[in-house]
């Protein structure tokens, strides 16, 4: 009886368990066996790990897989070279190195792109108190976002008023006045803070929103749209809607379509996201030249209907509820690398 293809899941922090039973659902879907480990569990000739039997997860010890489904994504980072090492010849679809794709970079990839850039927001890093004050009396209200942060952590608004800048840090207020400007900058620089226009992506009900489009390459080497995903401030003077510090609530893609837009799936305004996000992974694809399964973008939409892109996360882009949509074309593609190998 020939073995099935062994799938190794490597993580390097804590993941939600329910992640973790998506993979091994996807994997045995597509007719593999599974298991997760740790980069610490990285033995010369066999690997420590878990295994998903009965609906309980077994610890193990397991030969090294045929193919790896990397959850950690810090090749070229010291603390897991060895992990990498160990690891060297595996088929697995993330290979570019670790917090190599900031957000920045990947902004300015994209302005190489005449229609992909009609999204980009307007944005600058912040360097001195003379430019961020011209950005920020151009665009009135300006987000703050640092350029290798994730999950909305440490974003800041910031509004100005009355020749005060008000900034938000989504749980208090803080008012710097112009000469307080150069200390503005010096405390935004020294944590690697830019700056974007802030963008009116808001529903009739006065919630802030986002949407996530997850793509993934899937067992055809093709980019798919996995899932679309809606994050939602219910807290609405929090208008950074990833952010901890405010209570999200979501909507199914269908519902949202039909309550905020007046469309059902698939019509005008789905296909617009779709065929962006979708330009927009092959785009990047030719400019950075592969090593990269899914790209997840956190889009937002302002009141004349456009679509404008928050971020483009090529890290671990991850998702609360759509875990098994997710992993399905993870896990193929794993596979369709095994077969690339073999053939």
């Amino acid at each position: 009886m020939n073995r099935k293809p062994l799938i190794g899941m490597m993580l390097g922090w804590d993941v939600g368990i329910q992640l973790l039973r998506a993979c091994a659902v996807a994997a045995a879907y597509h007719g593999a066996d599974f298991y997760v480990f740790r980069t610490s569990g990285i033995g010369e000739h066999s690997i420590s790990g878990m295994k998903l039997e009965n609906d309980e997860w077994v610890d193990g010890e397991f030969p090294y897989p045929d193919a790896i489904y990397d959850y950690t994504r810090r090749r070229g980072i010291a603390k897991f070279q060895e992990a990498y090492r160990k690891l060297e010849g595996i088929p697995m679809g993330h290979t570019l190195k670790g917090r190599s794709m900031t957000k920045s970079k990947v902004y300015r990839m994209i302005q190489g792109d005449q229609r992909l850039n009609q999204s980009l927001i307007p944005y600058m890093t912040v360097r001195d108190p003379e430019s961020l004050m011209t950005f920020i009396e151009r665009h009135g209200k300006v987000i703050f976002k640092t350029n290798g942060g994730y999950l909305g952590r440490n974003a800041l608004t910031a509004e100005l008023k009355n020749d005060v800048i008000e900034v938000f840090d989504q749980q208090y207020l803080h008012r710097f006045a112009r000469e307080d400007l150069p200390r503005l900058t010096g405390l935004l620089t020294a944590k690697r803070y830019f700056t974007q226009k802030m963008i009116h992506s808001v529903t009739p009900q006065g919630n802030p929103f986002h949407v996530r489009v997850h793509l993934s390459k899937n067992g055809q080497n093709r980019w798919t749209v996995a899932f679309h995903s809606i994050g939602l401030s219910l807290t609405p003077h929090v208008t950074v809607t990833n952010s901890e510090l405010t209570y999200r609530g979501t909507s199914t893609w269908a519902h949202f379509l039909h309550n905020q837009f007046g469309e059902k799936e698939n019509g005008p305004l789905h296909r617009r996201i779709d065929d962006y996000g979708l330009r927009l992974a092959e785009y990047l694809e030719s400019v950075i030249g592969g090593g990269f399964q899914e790209i997840g973008l956190d889009l937002g939409i302002d009141e004349h209907n456009r679509i404008w892109l928050f971020e483009a996360g090529i890290g671990l882009p991850g998702t609360s509820y759509y875990q098994l949509q997710l992993a399905l074309p993870a896990m193929a593609y794993t596979l369709y690398l095994l077969k690339k190998k073999s053939s």
